[in-house]
């Protein structure tokens, strides 16, 4: 934490930090490594590039090839409604700033009354405007599907620029950065199309920034400065990782304090009171999202389930389809414990013996410390084993504050493999002088990513979408591909410019995202947002009743239909049930085309553009299920 503790050395057999980092040359493009036999040694600039090709190199490979070639189509979990917030999003925000519109409010879904998109919301704005250009040359899919290929890769990158800048250590920074970026939690929430939730470069560069400050390199305006963009570009990412750093933050500068020498106590208190006034200028570049967000939280905001609540037998068990060949029970053990926070045993292991070789260091114990403390946090209110709640924790009452009540405690473990990239980067770094113990050492971090990334899965098992329900028509099976109906422009025949369509599908939050590839040609009554906001599916109530119909349930969605206006219901037929073809049968007039079945609900109002018909004559291809 001190001066005194900045660099690694051998003392032993076991590394041990010490006072001195590692000899290196200076160059006007900073820090460099010793030149051996005079060959020239790249810079962090040039490392730092290195670092990602191998980074980026080793996801396409491993994780992301289902998605090379493809990246014009929806593939990543399309049973699930969140790819399509993000996608939807990647399209929102620039068509808002575009037509001077308010992005945190909009009539588009949730039509006509609208929604609150600032309402705990994940619309994620920073990456969906960093991405603007690829959206507006290929549509928001091809900018999801990009940022799903660099989210982790890039988190890796920033991890190693961090470890580097304190190790000055090439390949000890690259194993490092692939503890972080490369987690069953961050390909886990990368496969699952989150990106607010793995898009996650900026912690380590805020560690970075505190690097860069405490050796002198970075003043305190420019850190202030910076710190403020970084905590401001994070809360346009996902407000509630923002809590999560404050807290995170605000311990680790705690914690710092108490382990540092009397000497540099004073350093720490500075380097709090400048990190309080970089959040408090990250508060005001937030405001103008920040304080529409608290006017208008919804009322009765929904309070996770346990399930969201870090569960320590996650920590070392492997999901279930990962224990071959051990007892049933320890499988059926390990299907019903959340395991997104998964470390492993060798890599706990190697925090084990780090804290016990060095824990003379006061920086060794910040990163112990800190890791526990992650992991406290990560318990939430209760704590659980097996997912039973054993007791309620004493600091439970902070997840009943308005901003913390939806937070998904487990999440803190992101700042744990933080915590752990620092770890092994130090632990390869220490010089020793048994070849023997470098080899173990090595051997130990190899082992430990292998045991996470055996546990991890590519996106290719979320690219292909498993039946889950009875299918209307047999012949047809779900398929990423969007219906020719949207992609070839069909619409603009059958549906009006600012009509409101239902959408009906098994695809997750489908209407968002034929909406999204309209770019907002038609409105959408419906479209998941939050819990809190509206019903998981994202199909509004009186529609989803007519899957098991009464008349009590037909003459509410008689009622509704007219209250809201709603003009078109579509039907996509690849992932339709048999209910969803009801209309027919409540006197709507039908028509299928492109892959999808258009019910009228208005047939007056139904000219199709140009044809001066009343409706289209249903498409040759298409047959009708009754």
């Amino acid at each position: 934490m001190d001066g005194t503790d900045s660099g690694v050395r051998g003392s032993g057999p076991w590394p041990r930090l010490v006072t001195e980092p590692p000899a290196v040359t200076e160059s006007p493009a900073g820090p460099r490594q010793p030149s051996v036999r005079g060959a020239r040694t790249p810079g962090p600039a040039l490392q730092g590039l290195i670092a990602f090709v191998i980074y980026e190199g080793v996801f396409l490979l491993a994780f992301g090839m289902a998605l090379i070639g493809r990246l014009s189509v929806p593939q990543v979990g399309q049973i699930y409604v969140d790819p399509q917030i993000f996608i939807w999003s990647y399209r929102w925000w620039p068509y808002a700033l575009m037509h001077g519109l308010n992005p945190l409010y909009t009539t588009q879904i949730g039509a006509p009354t609208g929604y609150n998109l600032a309402a705990w919301t994940p619309s994620a704005p920073a990456p969906a405007l960093l991405m603007w250009p690829v959206t507006a040359l290929w549509g928001p899919v091809v900018s999801f599907n990009l940022t799903l290929l660099l989210a982790p890769p890039a988190s890796a990158w920033a991890a190693f620029v961090a470890t580097r800048r304190l190790t000055k250590r090439f390949w000890a920074s690259l194993f490092a950065g692939t503890v972080y970026g490369f987690t069953l939690y961050e390909v886990a929430h990368n496969s699952s199309g989150q990106v607010n939730v793995c898009v996650t470069l900026l912690f380590p560069l805020m560690a970075y920034l505190v690097l860069l400050w405490w050796d002198g390199t970075l003043g305190r305006t420019g850190f202030m400065i910076w710190l403020a963009v970084a905590l401001a570009l994070e809360f346009y990412t996902f407000s509630e990782a923002y809590f999560d750093v404050a807290i995170v933050g605000a311990a680790a500068l705690l914690t710092g304090f108490a382990v540092a020498s009397r000497e540099t106590r004073p350093k720490v208190a500075r380097l709090a009171g400048l990190s309080a006034i970089g959040f408090v200028g990250s508060l005001v570049l937030a405001s103008p999202y920040l304080s529409y967000e608290l006017r208008n939280l919804p009322k009765g905001l929904t309070r996770n389930a346990p399930g969201f609540e870090l569960h320590l037998v996650g920590l070392i068990l492997p999901r279930a389809d990962r224990l071959w060949g051990l007892p049933a029970s320890l499988i059926d053990f390990s299907r019903v414990n959340p395991n997104a926070g998964y470390v492993g045993i060798p890599l706990l292991l190697l925090l084990l013996l780090f804290a016990v070789c060095t824990w003379s260091s006061r920086l060794a114990r910040l990163l112990v410390v800190m890791f526990a403390v992650t992991i406290v946090l990560g318990l939430g209110s209760t704590f659980d084993w097996d997912t039973q709640p054993l007791f309620s924790l004493p600091w439970g009452g902070l997840w009943n504050l308005p901003i913390a009540s939806s937070v998904e405690t487990d999440r803190f473990i992101l700042f744990g493999f933080l915590v752990l990239a620092f770890v092994v980067a130090l632990w390869l770094a220490a010089p020793v002088r048994s070849r023997l113990v470098a080899v173990a050492r090595w051997g130990l971090v190899v082992l430990a990513l292998a045991a996470v990334f055996a546990n991890t899965s590519p996106l290719a098992e979320t690219v292909v979408p498993p039946l889950q329900f009875k299918e209307a028509v047999p012949s047809l099976q779900p398929e990423d591909e969007l219906p020719a109906f949207i992609t070839d422009g069909l619409y603009k025949q059958y549906l009006t410019p600012g009509e409101i369509v239902v959408v009906l599908s098994h695809r997750g939050n489908a209407g968002m995202l034929f909406q999204a590839e309209t770019d907002f040609y038609f409105r959408v009554a419906g479209g998941f947002i939050n819990a809190s906001v509206n019903p998981y599916y994202g199909i509004p109530a009186p529609v989803e009743m007519l899957s098991h119909p009464t008349k009590a349930g037909i003459n509410q969605f008689r009622a509704w239909i007219k209250a809201t206006g709603v003009g078109a219901i579509v039907v996509e037929r690849d992932w339709s049930e048999e209910w969803m073809y009801i209309f027919g049968r409540l006197g709507m007039q039908a028509a299928t085309v492109g892959g999808v079945t258009v019910y009228r609900v208005v047939p007056a109002q139904a000219t199709a553009a140009g044809t001066g018909t009343i409706f289209p004559k249903p498409h040759p291809s298409g047959v009708l299920p009754r």
